[in-house]
């Protein structure tokens, strides 16, 4: 009976002892891990190769074993996969040794444009761990993607033109005609929206879009996107307005549209010679505002007017002085100049023939720059698409 007892008592007390030794093993070695770098810039262009040196600390009294395995990629708090190989050093132990593991890891682009998309940069990390304690400890590196294309997905700028690049066009039932929308963005990611079109029938009040087609396009790297329209319906006569209207990325100006006048079929029209449409407003040494006020005075036959502005014939771009302006001139003092075909038109509206005022609207005035000069012309458009009349070639100042 004392025999066991005693036996019993020297067991307990070599688990103990094993108990006390495992403790004061894992209280005595510590694990610490100091990447180098800890942040780099990868590219969009391509895959990228990012090298890292791991500096990996062990300070225990006993000899041990420190493992690693492949580094850990996440992206916003998700898993993106593992990279690299499974690392492992021995340590002698009695102070603190170090050791330093290098690799080189070559990043996906596919993570990059991830990493853009979300706003948050790819972290690598390793967890190194001591054999017979278990202690570790984890080092990170922050990856994040530079260049064109690394900032967050956006549309900048959205400028819509005819295929012939005008802004404004007047044109026979069942012709031709398309839409071009340039796109400048930042970032990269999906662009989703669709054309869409108001027929004539709807434009004398409140215009009434109908989708025309959907539109999704992929840009990468942040770049200038030309996106052009199916055929446009040419059989609605009267002013037909399209637009982009673009759903995803959300923009934070107003989707332009463009105007476009089919006129009514004429199988036998009577020519006649244009003649000179008189202007009633602005008047000369009005700047160019949203206030500013076109009018002028109807032309027998009209169907629509076509306003244009054009680029000044280069001059000092000054605003003109109160000095300048003459009062009591006649409405208009010279006939119609030809417009300089080189130099097309910068932008315009289409006006229905019942129509003889106007104020531009602000996606219209942004085409125009500040603190320039303009010459714009009002045309009288008849039932054919023939040019009933036109006003004279005036001149006016952008603030």
């Amino acid at each position: 009976m004392m025999r066991s007892f005693v036996s019993v008592l020297a067991l307990l007390s070599a688990v103990v002892g094993i108990l006390l030794a495992t403790s004061a093993v894992q209280a005595q070695t510590v694990v610490t891990v100091d990447p180098t770098p800890s942040r780099a810039a990868i590219s969009l262009d391509g895959p990228s190769t990012v090298t890292i040196a791991w500096r990996v600390s062990r300070t225990s009294t006993p000899a041990g074993t420190v493992n690693s395995a492949p580094a850990q990629l996440s992206v916003g708090g998700f898993s993106a996969g593992t990279l690299g190989s499974t690392f492992t050093r021995a340590f002698p132990g009695a102070g603190t040794q170090s050791a330093t593991f290098v690799e080189t890891l070559v990043i996906p682009r596919d993570l990059a444009f991830r990493a853009t998309r979300s706003g948050a940069p790819i972290l690598v990390s390793r967890t190194f761990t001591d054999v017979i304690s278990a202690v570790n400890d984890t080092g990170t590196v922050a990856l994040f993607p530079s260049g064109p294309g690394s900032e967050p997905f956006s549309i900048r700028r959205l400028d819509l033109t005819f295929d012939d690049r005008s802004r404004v066009r007047v044109l026979a039932k069942g012709s031709r005609l398309r839409a071009i929308a340039e796109i400048n963005t930042t970032g990269s990611g999906l662009i989703v929206g669709q054309w869409e079109i108001a027929p004539a029938t709807t434009t004398s009040g409140a215009p009434v879009f109908r989708p025309l087609a959907l539109v999704r396009q992929n840009v990468a790297g942040g770049r200038r996107v030309f996106i052009t329209s199916p055929p446009l319906p040419t059989r609605f006569e009267g002013t037909n307005l399209v637009r982009l209207n673009i759903t995803d990325p959300a923009t934070l100006f107003d989707e332009p549209e463009l105007q476009y006048y089919v006129t009514p079929e004429s199988p036998l029209p009577e020519r006649q010679e244009p003649r000179l449409l008189l202007m009633t407003s602005p008047s000369p040494g009005t700047p160019l505002t949203l206030t500013t006020r076109f009018a002028w005075q109807a032309v027998p036959g009209a169907k629509a007017y076509k306003l244009e502005f054009f680029p000044a014939i280069p001059v000092r771009a000054e605003p003109p002085s109160q000095d300048e302006v003459v009062a009591n001139l006649p409405l208009d003092p010279g006939p119609a100049p030809q417009t300089d075909p080189a130099a097309g038109p910068l932008t315009g509206i289409v006006l229905p023939g019942a129509v003889t005022e106007t104020r531009l609207k602000d996606f219209t005035l942004a085409h125009l720059p500040a603190q320039r000069r303009y010459r714009w012309i009002v045309t009288a458009i008849g039932e054919d698409g023939a040019v009933l009349g036109a006003s004279a070639m005036r001149e006016i100042y952008k603030p």
